[in-house]
């Protein structure tokens, strides 16, 4: 009865203002009634007879987050992160939500609260060395992670890293200020620059859509980054993302070679 009435008022507001509110209107009634299906076919109506109106940035946005909540379709959902992003450069809230979202579609590094990694080195399969994170604190835009390293059974470095997605970027943040060590766009040959201490880092993205195989499992889609530090003049690392599960391999490159040197033996959630 209550979605009569509305449709009723929504079809009044048509004639008023045009099918343009209508769309939008209904759009947003069905997102609130959880009906994606429906509320995207309105807001598609709606972006098709209106790209550039003032609303269409905020109607991307809605449609973006259905595609990405309901429907995990980040393909979808980046167009039209990517379109509020291009279109709508002035309307500045608008352009960091469709930045942010443009990071977590897919999430290459989640840190929401409560989820746990633990790494072993590749060599001996955690008998030498283990690294357990846990993100302890989260908010839309980064985290924190709690790291301890052992050594045997031995823990010998406990820290508190911090994260942050920001700036078409994800950010690992210390006393000495923030590293970018993922950059948007994920293409292949995308490539920034860092500073750390007295050396120069470059990073590249090798690849956009790789398969890794870890003790935790196989993993598809994953990014392929390579870290060159310029203190290290014949060698340089990768690390190995993969989508809503983060980084899951390191190796160790250089002319002609990759050797595995850690990988992700587990990961969830705690209880």
């Amino acid at each position: 009865m209550l979605f009569r009435v509305r449709t009723a008022v929504l079809a009044a507001a048509a004639l008023l203002s045009g099918c343009d509110t209508y769309h939008y209107l209904a759009g947003t009634i069905h997102e609130d009634g959880r009906r994606p299906v429906q509320a995207l076919k309105q807001y598609e109506a709606f972006l098709s007879d209106r790209p550039k109106d003032p609303r269409a940035c905020e109607v991307r946005l809605r449609a973006a987050e259905l595609y990405r909540t309901f429907f995990d379709r980040c393909g979808e959902a980046r167009k039209h992160y990517e379109a509020a992003a291009r279109d709508f450069p002035r309307l500045t809230e608008c352009l960091e939500r469709a930045k942010l979202g443009l990071l977590r579609c897919p999430d290459y590094f989640p840190t929401d609260a409560g989820r746990t990694w633990i790494y072993v080195d590749s060599a001996s399969g955690g008998k030498a060395m283990r690294l357990e994170w846990e993100a302890r604190v989260s908010s839309g835009t980064g985290g924190a992670i709690q790291t301890s390293l052992y050594a045997g059974n031995r823990r010998i470095q406990a820290k508190l890293e911090r994260y942050e997605k920001a700036d078409w970027a994800v950010w690992r943040i210390d006393k000495d200020g923030r590293e970018a060590i993922l950059r948007y766009p994920y293409n292949e040959a995308t490539a920034w620059t860092a500073k750390r201490a007295k050396s120069k880092v470059e990073f590249l993205v090798v690849s956009s859509a790789t398969k890794v195989a870890t003790a935790a499992g196989v993993f598809s889609g994953c990014l392929k980054i390579r870290e060159k530090d310029s203190a290290f003049k014949t060698s340089w690392r990768y690390d190995y993302y993969c989508p809503g599960v983060g980084r899951v391999k390191t190796t160790i490159g250089g002319p002609g070679f990759e050797n595995p040197n850690t990988e992700l033996f587990r990961f969830g959630r705690m209880d």
